[in-house]
């Protein structure tokens, strides 16, 4: 009974910032940083609330540093504008594997992308459709969480640039991936997410 109550305050508080979080697909594709907060767009200071919410539920119930869930979802949703998180709910730049979309996505679409092995080179790839924000949330929790490809991650969690690091050796192609989260990490002191 206790943990039902607690899994309905989560999806109470979810469904809040959700519905007072409304981001517009006509507003700029990325934001500032830290260093420069006063020329953060709304849409960019939303969407960091959002994300920054979010991390703490998927922290509390995967045990991820939501420093690096909300690096992570800034640096791949373009601070929620991206085509993939406005069209498809798509936060994280999942794609779709040979079995489908997998347990949380409802579907797959179709987008251009960018692989580096170990030139960059453009590519066509099926991204997962989720039918909500928290879905992507979730969905990332779960795969970082259970993945043979992150479990030496795991035990890096109090360190979110080690977790980060390691994360993105089989997260993505860009060498630079990780690099790129921890400059967000920084830029917007999401480390404090952690404390």
């Amino acid at each position: 009974m206790r943990h039902m109550r607690h899994r309905h305050r989560i999806t109470v508080a979810i469904a809040t910032v959700l519905a007072a979080v409304v981001l517009s697909p006509g507003q700029a594709s990325a934001a500032p940083t830290a260093r420069h907060r006063s020329a953060i767009t709304p849409a960019a200071a939303a969407y960091l609330k959002l994300a920054t919410t979010l991390a703490h539920v998927v922290a509390n119930e995967f045990h991820i540093p939501a420093s690096v869930t909300a690096g992570q979802s800034i640096l791949e949703s373009s601070w929620g504008q991206s085509r993939l998180a406005v069209n498809d709910h798509n936060f994280f730049g999942f794609k779709c594997t040979s079995a489908g979309p997998g347990p949380m996505a409802v579907g797959c679409h179709d987008y251009p992308a960018t692989e580096c092995t170990p030139l960059c080179h453009p590519v066509s790839s099926l991204f997962r459709v989720y039918d909500s924000t928290w879905a992507s949330f979730r969905d990332y929790g779960r795969v970082l969480s259970t993945s043979k490809n992150y479990t030496g991650a795991l035990p890096l969690a109090h360190d979110p640039n080690a977790y980060v690091t390691e994360v993105a050796k089989k997260y993505a192609t860009d060498p630079n991936y990780a690099a790129k989260v921890i400059r967000i990490m920084q830029d917007n002191n999401l480390y404090q997410l952690d404390k």
